[in-house]
């Protein structure tokens, strides 16, 4: 067989083995579609609430969305406004909590969850002390929880924080019971208050786009289970009258400062440390500190006295020494006419005329060639004394 032949056979027989491993894998593989969620980004992470603004604003509903209650500061919304308050705990203070009621009183409708334990006790208060409605603890609030019949064929269980309702006014209503409340319907003045054991059923979660293809029966319960409890919903919160808004008030509450402190802490910390890092980079110094220099300083004294000290590191003190001694000794020759005397008899002679010890002067005309710098500045005094005095 020729060469040529013989690449031929070798690339056929690799062709085929590379489609009978085709032929293989779709043998055995099936292409299937499934669409996986993603988890919440953007608005929606940060507003549980953002499903229901936009099926809302597409039902041609008003929408206002906000971030915390602050009916004292801002103009609050119109009458027959419907404010749905979640989660509860944005109502922090309790004159937040009164001025709600107050604007519920004037006409105002409003919808939020009953707040389990201590999440919200300002706004607790309120609901005891203006509408009678108190949370149930203990044993109580762990009974069984209703099932409430959402359509033909869809009922659910209704848990959350059970609650008691003291009276239940006319218009009002109660379900199940007033003493094991899950949901009630009360008026307040000229408007209401709509308080339910829990948001659930209007959170992302739960009014999100359904539609897999995996499993069409599913999607379809799923679709029917929604559109039943957005349409009990919508019962639930009354008739609506053209020209009324929703205030969705479902982001994290209080200012901007409030915000940054409780949510932005670590960036803050970080930001601290590295500014102290930073001071303390830039005020490094070499050495020890050194005083600032007064400002009277002689500049033409310190350069003698420099020059004094390097000359004397240097030996040259005897040279400086022998200068001033001949001074003291031509000065002594010109004024007393005296002339050269030996050590002891030169030493008497200045002590006469000086008034000076005459161990000092001896000392002082005969220096030792290494001498302490106190030896050598007691003998240039001396002997600066001398020649003032001659």
């Amino acid at each position: 067989m020729t060469p040529r032949r013989r690449n031929l056979a070798f690339g056929a027989a690799a062709l085929a083995l590379i489609g009978l491993f085709v032929a293989i894998f779709f043998a055995t593989h099936e292409r299937v579609t499934v669409e996986q969620p993603t988890p919440p980004t953007a608005e929606a992470r940060a507003n549980p609430l953002h499903g229901l603004s936009l099926a809302l604003r597409a039902a041609g509903q008003e929408v206002v969305l906000k971030g915390h209650v602050d009916f004292r500061r801002t103009p609050p919304p119109a009458r027959g406004t419907l404010v749905l308050l979640y989660p509860e705990a944005q109502v922090e203070t309790e004159d937040d909590s009164w001025a709600l009621l107050d604007w519920v009183e004037r006409g105002g409708r409003l919808v939020l969850p009953m707040p389990s334990g201590d999440a919200a006790p300002s706004l607790s208060d309120m609901l005891g002390d203006g509408l009678g409605v108190e949370a149930l603890r203990g044993a109580a609030a762990t009974a069984e929880c209703p099932r409430l019949r959402l359509a033909v064929g869809v009922a659910e269980p209704v848990c959350g924080t059970a609650f008691s309702v003291a009276e239940v006014g006319e218009g009002g209503f109660v379900w199940p019971k007033a003493g094991h409340a899950r949901i009630a319907r009360l008026p307040y003045g000229e408007g209401e208050v709509l308080v339910l054991s829990h948001l659930v059923a209007l959170t992302n979660d739960r009014l999100s786009p359904v539609g897999t293809l995996a499993d069409a029966e599913a999607d379809a319960e799923a679709t029917r289970r929604r559109d039943a409890q957005t349409r009990l919903m919508a019962q639930l919160a009354g008739a609506w009258v053209e020209g009324d808004a929703v205030w969705l008030i479902s982001h994290r509450g209080g200012s901007l400062t409030a915000l940054l402190w409780r949510e932005g802490w670590p960036v803050i910390l970080g930001l601290a440390l590295a500014l102290l890092a930073w001071l303390r980079w830039a005020s490094q110094r070499l050495g020890p500190l050194v005083p600032a220099p007064p400002a009277h300083r002689r500049a033409l004294m310190e350069h003698i006295d420099a020059a004094g000290q390097f000359a004397f590191r240097n030996d040259h003190g005897a040279s400086l020494h022998a200068a001033l001694r001949e001074a003291v000794l031509e000065r002594l020759a010109q004024r007393h006419a005296l002339a050269r005397l030996d050590e002891a008899a030169l030493a008497r002679a200045l002590a006469d005329r000086s008034r000076l010890p005459v161990e000092a002067l001896a000392s002082a005309l005969a220096l030792p060639y290494r001498a302490t710098p106190d030896q050598f500045r007691e003998a240039i005094t001396t002997l600066a004394t001398v020649l003032h005095r001659l």
